[in-house]
Formats: C-alpha cells, sequence, structure tokens
C-alpha cells in the first residue's frame, strides 16, 4: 500500500451531520487504513478508510476531512 494520506500529528477536521470539530491524528494503524483522532473536545474517535476513499467512523456518523 502507499503513504497513508494522514501522517500522526496531522491536523483534520471532524465532519459530524450539521457541524464541524477540528481534530488531531493520534494513531494511523492497519497499513494507513485506521486512523485514531482526538478531537478538540478530546474526544477519540476512530475512522475507517472506506470503499469510497473517505475515512468514516463504523457507524458513520463522522468523516474526516483535511484541516482548513
Amino acid at each position: 500500500m502507499s503513504r497513508p494520506p494522514f501522517d500522526e500529528g496531522a491536523e483534520v477536521t471532524v465532519h459530524y451531520l450539521g457541524a464541524v470539530e477540528a481534530g488531531t491524528v493520534e494513531r494511523v494503524e492497519d497499513g494507513g487504513r485506521v486512523l485514531v483522532v482526538v478531537t478538540e473536545a478530546d474526544a477519540v474517535l476512530e475512522f475507517h478508510l472506506m470503499a469510497s476513499a473517505h475515512y468514516c467512523t463504523l457507524d458513520r456518523s463522522a468523516r474526516l476531512g483535511r484541516a482548513r
């Protein structure tokens, strides 16, 4: 697999339905297929690479994006 699109320490944006929050990639796991993100509210979320090439939580309540 090529280099993951997000590195540990990268600033990201967490997109919820109708809201966004800043976060930081804490860990990159499974060759870049899983990202653990800590949000500015100290929530720890696990994002998985989906077939759509987006990172989402398993319950699909949040999607990951690049920091603005």
